[in-house]
């Protein structure tokens, strides 16, 4: 079935007509984005309208999905985000208002779980996790063929699980968030000099000797939360997303090698598959076509 991906950035807007592919998977069959207008809630739906009317003019029958940042719930359409300054806003009654039809809104992570499981990283797994490291940390479980968010739409909150008790304060309020330590952004703290992460990345690759054990402590960070997520859970699979994904092998190499140096994990826990996810930027849209794909089949959103 074809749909369409939004995905709501803090600088753009993502759309994306999504189709099959001569493989039979999802792929993106048009694309455009637009600013976002920050602080106007109403400017947002109205601009994703347009992007919907200008792109896919005879899409009246297309389920429409739309990713955003934040606390979002599909049941109400309400969104808090912090990085667009949002406090409980109506985005999905707004959008339906502007587009005169209905629209399912997800929570980007999910979305972005939902592509990997739709056709991705994830395809075909029951039990599985997915972990996205970025300027936070996020995530999403499939448990038992089913997505726990559509169980529980608070949970799968892997970057808020506390592994340094009394540690940074995190925007969430909490101390010793997993993210203020396994992030994209907490990598860059800790490398003085450097202004993102993919130099950070390649500096270490090549050896640097400045950068090398920064990059070794990260690791440690980042395995630390792997394998607590495995004990608990115990995944067939578990697919890394995130800014950090770019560095492929080289940061599963890493993972591997740093998971191997703890002892529950060669006794216990080495059946877990760990893999890189597939669709990087173009996750947003094409999960969040997905998730209004399964919707629509559901009855929930037509």
């Amino acid at each position: 079935m074809n749909a369409i991906g939004i995905d709501v950035g803090g600088t753009a807007i993502k759309f994306a007509l999504i189709g099959t592919g001569p493989d039979g998977e999802p792929a993106v069959l048009a694309r455009a984005q637009k600013a976002t207008p920050v602080g106007d809630p109403a400017a947002l739906a109205e601009r994703i309208a347009c992007l919907i009317r200008e792109h896919a003019p005879d899409s009246e029958q297309l389920p429409i999905g739309v990713a955003c940042a934040g606390d979002v719930d599909p049941k109400t359409g309400l969104v808090t985000a912090d990085n667009l300054g949002w406090t409980e806003v109506p985005l999905g009654p707004l959008l339906e208002k502007s587009l005169g039809r209905p629209v399912l809104l997800e929570q980007d992570t999910h979305a972005a779980m939902m592509a990997e499981w739709s056709g991705g990283s994830l395809k075909g797994e029951s039990n599985a996790l997915y972990l996205t490291l970025g300027t936070g940390v996020g995530g999403g479980a499939i448990l038992d063929g089913r997505p726990y968010r559509e169980i529980r739409r608070q949970g799968s909150e892997f970057g808020h699980m506390i592994t340094h008790v009394g540690g940074d304060l995190c925007p969430c309020g909490e101390r010793g968030c997993y993210e203020r330590y396994a992030s994209s952004a907490a990598l860059v703290r800790r490398a003085e000099g450097f202004s993102n992460a993919r130099d950070i990345v390649d500096a270490a690759r090549a050896g640097d000797l400045r950068v090398v054990p920064i990059w070794e402590d990260y690791m440690e960070e980042v395995c630390a939360g792997l394998i607590s997520l495995i004990s608990i859970f115990y995944p067939d699979v578990i697919s890394i997303g995130g800014g950090i994904s770019a560095a492929g092998d080289f940061l599963l190499d890493s993972i591997h090698g740093c998971l191997n140096r703890h002892e529950a994990y060669r006794k216990y826990y080495f059946g877990t598959d760990i893999r890189l996810a597939r669709y990087g930027n173009d996750a947003g849209v094409l999960g969040a076509a997905a998730a209004a794909c399964r919707a629509w089949e559901k009855g929930r959103c037509v």
